[in-house]
Parts: C-alpha cells; sequence; structure tokens
C-alpha cells in the first residue's frame, strides 16, 4: 500500500462524474469529483511516493517493470478494448490495436531503458574539463 494514501484523500460525493456507455446510453459508473485542494494533495502525495520509490529502483527494475505492464495489456487486451468499446464507444478491434500499441509502447522503453538513462557526455566549448548530464 503507497504509504502516502494513508494520509488519508477524502472525496465528498457532491458531484459526480458519469461514464456513459455512447452506444446504449446507459450509465456506466459514476465517480465522485474532487476539489482542486483533494487534486493538489493527491499530487503531493504521488510527487512524494515517486521520489521515494525512485530512490529505491534501479533502471533495470524500472524497466522489468515496463515489460510486466507490457504483458499484462497483451494477455488482457480484449478486457481492457471491452472498457474502451463501452465507454468510448471505439470498435472492439480498433481498441484491441490501441492497447496492444500502448503494450508496444511499454516495451519500446523498457528495451531501451539503459539507453536513454545512461548519461550523456558534454561537449565543453572551450574544450577544457569534462561535464555529463545526469539522468
Amino acid at each position: 500500500m503507497n504509504p502516502e494514501h494513508r494520509q488519508g484523500v477524502s472525496m465528498a460525493k457532491k458531484h459526480v462524474y458519469a461514464v456513459v456507455d455512447p452506444a446504449s446510453g446507459k450509465l456506466v459508473k459514476e465517480y465522485p469529483t474532487a476539489t482542486d485542494e483533494t487534486v493538489d494533495a493527491a499530487l503531493d502525495a504521488a510527487a512524494n511516493a515517486y521520489a521515494r520509490w525512485s530512490r529505491q529502483t534501479s533502471v533495470e527494475q524500472r524497466a522489468q517493470l515496463l515489460h510486466a505492464v507490457a504483458t499484462l495489456h497483451s494477455e488482457r487486451s480484449q478486457q481492457l478494448a471491452e472498457i474502451i468499446h463501452r465507454e468510448m464507444g471505439k470498435p472492439v478491434d480498433e481498441a484491441v490495436a490501441e492497447v496492444e500499441f500502448s503494450a508496444s509502447i511499454y516495451r519500446y522503453y523498457a528495451e531501451n531503458a539503459e539507453k536513454f538513462l545512461t548519461d550523456e557526455p558534454i561537449e565543453l566549448l572551450d574544450g577544457e574539463g569534462t561535464a555529463f548530464v545526469r539522468r
């Protein structure tokens, strides 16, 4: 469980956002809306959690996580496509393609993580010394 979540970010159900199936007009689900303060608190909690997580994980671990996400997208492409179809009215075959495309993006970044996050030397204008972009 995310430790930031325990701090409690409450959302009063004063207003709701309704997801409606565009094909049938039927209500799929209602979600509570959030105040600016609630959104700010959630973003702060996420930023704090990310800062802690990023210090504790290597590039290799992050790449493995992205591979796992890609695999789950591929394994569940039909289920995810049905959700896209129900919520946005996109034809299921197009939604499956969208999910698979998303999986390919995760795979791309997983396979290139080391290259993208390697320190990059910078050529100095006066030619003396060394500098790097640390990633």
